[in-house]
């Protein structure tokens, strides 16, 4: 029985990722139920956590998970597939639902599974099936995705007013295969545009790993200047999902000005480099834009510290100077008693 996992923690959610680990650890105390994949006649490792699939063309076969309530209230859960995606923190998470626009087919495409919600009864358990349907031509490299399996909301939850809403669910990984052969990452840069991201100035840039392999970590490194002069630099470890997208940021301390700039991007592998340059052009207009989003960050470009900053830095300073002196002056008072 496959019950190992790995807790995952997003802000305030509560998220256990099932994939490719053999840490043991245990949920949430308010997470009260478990979920465990059913091994399937096609897994390639029996010892994972996961579905390992090698499939030949047109085969079919359920994927089954086996979802257990140990609250002591009937629950309902919802099931979901998600295609595998490498988010800006070089991550690769389980969110997209959508076909991948640069895979021939994702896996949402060849699994079905039902909308509907799976009630279970307190203290029971219930099997879940998804069909996977194998087409005609082999997989080429690896499909990658997700089953998400979340509790569903009971109405007096839902119509609750919080301010952060908790979310639990477990996500199980599924890898699909038509042969043990191995395709090494393809990298591409795609652009890069200055913005703003999360109500900040930035520099977004946009890689693809167009092939459809899983990458190892790689060491990526991003820098943006402006007649030589570097303005702003970013280093991240990084890891491609199969045929994906990853843009990610470079946070500027300020907005920059209309002018052309040099963008340089590194990304270092074992084996395998990639370099590229790019020139871009940051417009009036686009530094209208961001000063309509990120109103409160002042219009000075790689400035480190603001007007605004530097104010609340002098008066934090001033009061841990009159703090510490009148610490000193406590001690003196004492001594001489």
């Amino acid at each position: 029985m496959i019950k190992r996992g790995i807790e995952y923690l997003v802000g305030f959610s509560g998220v256990i990722y099932l994939f490719m680990t053999g840490v043991v650890v245990s949920a949430e105390s308010n997470v009260n139920f478990s979920v465990e994949a059913i091994p399937n006649e096609f897994q390639v490792d029996s010892g994972v956590t996961y579905f390992d699939l090698r499939i030949p063309p047109e085969q079919r076969t359920d994927m089954k998970i086996r979802i257990y309530n140990h609250g002591s209230d009937d629950q309902s859960y919802l099931v979901s597939l998600r295609n595998a995606t490498t988010n800006g923190n070089g991550l690769i998470v389980y969110e997209e639902k959508e076909p991948l626009t640069l895979a021939e087919v994702s896996l949402s495409e060849l699994a079905r599974v039902s909308e509907k919600p799976i009630t279970i009864k307190a203290g029971e358990s219930k099997i879940v099936s998804l069909k996977l349907n194998l087409p005609k031509r082999a997989i080429e490299g690896v499909l990658l995705a997700g089953i998400e399996i979340k509790k569903q909301d009971k109405p007096e939850e839902a119509s609750a007013e919080v301010g952060v809403q908790s979310r639990q669910a477990y996500v199980i990984g599924v890898k699909v295969r038509s042969s043990i052969r191995e395709i090494e990452p393809d990298l591409l840069f795609e652009g890069v545009k200055a913005t703003s991201y999360l109500s900040r100035p930035s520099v977004l840039v946009t890689l693809a790993n167009q092939a459809p392999g899983i990458s190892e970590k790689f060491q990526v490194e991003a820098v943006v200047k402006k007649g030589g002069k570097v303005i702003v630099r970013k280093e991240m470890t990084a890891q491609f999902a199969p045929t994906t997208y990853m843009t990610f940021p470079l946070t500027s301390m300020g907005i920059l000005k209309p002018g052309a700039y040099q963008l340089d991007v590194k990304v270092v592998g074992k084996e395998k480099n990639w370099t590229w340059q790019d020139d871009f052009t940051i417009s009036e207009k686009q530094v209208e834009q961001m000063k309509k989003t990120v109103p409160d960050v002042e219009q000075h470009p790689n400035s480190f510290l603001g007007d605004t900053s530097k104010m609340l830095m002098i008066v934090s300073l001033s009061i841990i100077v009159l703090l510490l002196g009148y610490i000193y002056h406590l001690k003196r008072k004492a001594s001489s008693e």
